[in-house]
């Protein structure tokens, strides 16, 4: 179910937890973040940085004789906290084979490659994914650069990017007419079809508010291919009061009512699994089959 991802502000990347999604656009936040929201993503993405394994003949370095750029899968935006450092160590080390041995748990290698430029030597990459528990992160990666330097050494760069964004507690209305349909084939080619909908008793609304105040802020990012995965409505008084939609990629619920407008991120497996109990057997298959693409900790 591969997935063709737009460049949006100078971007793109592989993210944790989102099985055959090849890319995602780093947020598109348009307003200056808080200070405290900065000054924490900037802590946890530096401890983030200093719990990677590094190979005790390195040594850091404040510059590298032939400078690496910085690495990672989501490029520069409001939302995106970066740190990185700078090591020399002995050409005869293997970086790679050391953070293979010495992956700190919880983390795995899911990104190998290597790059060309004339005249210098060629740079090898390795990247990490891993869970990062905080309802503020989107997204987490940590990165390895490595290439031969002028003087016989080995340079050493670690990038780690952490999305890190502000809590956001939406509240859905459950007085009212709550309403969800579902889909039985959903389609990024050809979008969705076959919708089965389902009027929720006020325990079923409960739960899925509970749910939906419990996603994170998406930041933004777009597909090239995408398909309707849900749709919520509130009808009060004959006029729909509060609207969603669930889309597959890049995975936002999108939120539209009278108060706000909101895109949160939609791959929380709690919020799945409740939406996935109001069908019976044999309807919606396509959004239920769809929804098994989720993070299975909503803090990761």
């Amino acid at each position: 179910m591969g997935r063709s991802v737009l460049f949006a502000v100078a971007l793109g990347v592989a993210c944790f937890g989102l099985p055959s999604i090849s890319a995602l656009a780093a947020p598109a936040t348009t307003t200056t973040l808080p200070a405290r929201i900065v000054a924490a993503g900037d802590a946890y993405a530096l401890h983030l940085l200093d719990a990677q394994p590094i190979p005790s003949e390195a040594r850091e370095v404040t510059s590298l004789p032939a400078p690496l750029a910085p690495n990672g899968d989501v490029g520069e935006s409001a939302g995106v906290r970066q740190a990185h450092h700078l090591y020399l160590l002995p050409l005869s080390v293997s970086v790679d084979q050391y953070v293979r041995a010495h992956l700190p748990e919880g983390e795995k290698v899911t990104e190998t490659g290597s790059g060309n430029a004339p005249n210098a030597y060629p740079v090898f990459n390795l990247g990490l994914s891993l869970t990062c528990v905080s309802p503020h992160i989107t997204f987490c990666g940590v990165y390895y650069q490595t290439t031969e330097a002028k003087n016989g050494e080995q340079e050493l760069r670690v990038d780690v990017q952490v999305i890190y964004l502000p809590i956001v507690h939406a509240k859905m209305p459950t007085s009212g007419v709550v309403t969800v349909t579902g889909y039985g084939q959903t389609s990024l080619m050809d979008g969705s079809s076959d919708p089965t909908s389902v009027v929720l008793t006020h325990r079923q609304a409960l739960a899925l508010r509970t749910v939906v105040a419990e996603l994170k802020d998406f930041g933004g990012g777009m597909c090239a291919e995408d398909s309707l995965m849900l749709k919520i409505s509130v009808v009060k008084g004959g006029r729909v009061a509060w609207a969603a939609t669930a889309d597959e990629c890049p995975g936002a619920l999108t939120i539209t009512s009278a108060k706000a407008n909101l895109s949160l991120y939609d791959r929380s497996c709690s919020f799945w699994h409740v939406v996935d109990s109001f069908f019976v057997s044999g309807t919606a298959n396509g959004t239920k089959s769809d929804s098994k693409v989720c993070v299975d900790s909503q803090d990761g």
